[in-house]
């Protein structure tokens, strides 16, 4: 449903209930509608950027909180590394302090090897699969990871303009029809 639709839908009741954004509305579909968009752009870059190994990253990428002043998104915790980049001990990425890694069932070395293995990569001739793994892990331990900028090339000041007028036409369109519409 476009914006426009939706306004065209209102009535005196839903009117208020979109300015007071109660679940089940116009504003609520608008908001969903928004967020799922983002969703899907942020999946786009990152198959574009080739950060698309199992495609866990971007399947977990979800709305999961919606209140009337904010939408809250979910993905897995590797979000921020593939975004952001990680600093090596040698290279400094540029990246923001991301904390200690959450705790997980794999270890960076057995998570290195499972990203060779779903990407398809083989080591290079004289080496094992062990020994590769072990030479990426610290390779980027010294050298760290370049962003990708995923969510930052989607999520622009000029997006959140576009956002916000969409939601400024649906507030303006609901505030109209209250003010005109006769008791």
């Amino acid at each position: 449903m476009t914006e426009g639709e939706i306004a065209a839908s209102l009535d005196f009741g839903r009117s208020k209930d979109i300015l007071e954004n109660k679940s089940k509305n116009p504003m609520t579909d608008l908001l969903l509608k928004i967020t799922n968009e983002l969703i899907e752009d942020w999946r786009k870059e990152l198959i574009k950027n080739d950060s698309y190994a199992t495609g866990g990253l971007a399947a977990s990428l979800r709305p999961v909180n919606m209140k009337p002043e904010s939408v809250e998104t979910k993905a897995e915790n590797h979000w921020k590394y593939i975004n952001y980049g990680v600093n090596g001990t040698m290279v400094n990425r540029g990246a923001p302090t991301h904390g200690r890694a959450p705790k997980g069932n794999l270890s960076f070395y057995e998570a290195i090897k499972k990203w060779m293995y779903d990407k398809g990569i083989n080591p290079p001739r004289g080496y094992t699969v062990e020994q590769y793994a072990a030479m990426v892990k610290n390779s980027i331990r010294k050298k760290g990871i370049e962003g990708n900028h995923f969510f930052d090339k989607v999520l622009t000041e000029q997006r959140v303009d576009e956002i916000r007028e969409r939601i400024s036409n649906l507030a303006g369109a609901a505030i109209k029809t209250i003010i005109t519409k006769p008791k």
